[in-house]
């Protein structure tokens, strides 16, 4: 059987353009690294001109997400193994804090506040501070966006377990058109309106740090845990001594 040009036009038409698409995808990559370059450059400059400090509880820890996150979209692009950042111990009591400080004033914009709760003594967990943060801070976020006005973060320290949990009363700011129906406020819940990423980001530090996510949905609201293993810092018996109760 001869194959003539004519059967040929359809295979040299599909290679043409995937050899097109190739080239185009070529040069996004080539855009896309020159942008994350640029992205990257001003950022650890930022980073390296802050102060570093236990456990990088300081402003620069946003920093540091932000650029480990342009590193993951670099891998994506590019290949490479993963960072491995060496685990240590994390004050998450001041963590929390800060995570709270940072975003009160996006939750006062959004007509509420985030009111903050801990009982019993600071809770190290050992781990990535960036990761533990990111999940914190995700929850919080959630909060504010599909939640709200009324947020509160509770964290429980009993024995070698911490419990920390973000509510919300469900009624947030609706956009006009939305009604305040309980079944519209569970479904946006649920996650009708949202990208979601924020919470497989918590489930996954929740992982990495040998803990458990759990989140509850009902007509009042939601209630997200995060619960981790942990060490905790005892109250000093006296000035300059700090007992750890492994």
């Amino acid at each position: 059987m001869s194959i003539g040009l004519a059967d040929l036009i359809p295979l040299l038409a599909a290679l043409f353009v995937l050899a097109g698409r190739e080239a185009w995808l070529a040069h996004r990559r080539v855009l896309v690294n020159r942008a994350l370059h640029e992205a990257r450059r001003p950022l650890q400059a930022i980073a390296l001109s802050l102060p570093a400090g236990p456990g990088r509880m300081t402003p620069v820890l946003p920093v540091w997400q932000a650029i480990q996150a342009l590193g993951e979209v670099d891998r994506q692009i590019n290949g490479g193994a993963p960072d491995r950042p060496r685990p240590e111990p994390i004050a998450c009591r001041l963590m929390t804090e800060a995570c709270v400080r940072r975003w009160q004033s996006r939750a006062r914009m959004a007509g509420g506040g985030i009111e903050m709760r801990w009982t019993g003594p600071e809770a190290l967990v050992t781990g990535d501070p960036a990761a533990l943060s990111a999940a914190i801070e995700n929850l919080i976020v959630n909060a504010i966006e599909h939640g709200g006005p009324r947020i509160v973060v509770r964290a429980l320290v009993i024995g070698k377990r911490l419990r920390l949990e973000v509510t919300d009363n469900g009624k947030a700011h609706r956009a006009a058109g939305r009604s305040g129906s309980p079944a519209e406020v569970i479904a946006r819940l649920r996650g009708k309106d949202r990208h979601g990423h924020g919470l497989p980001v918590v489930r996954e530090a929740a992982r990495e740090h040998a803990g458990r996510f759990e989140i509850n949905l009902d007509e009042s609201g939601s209630t997200a845990t995060l619960t981790l293993p942990c060490a905790t810092r005892a109250p000093a018996p006296a000035p300059g001594l700090v007992g750890t109760e492994a």
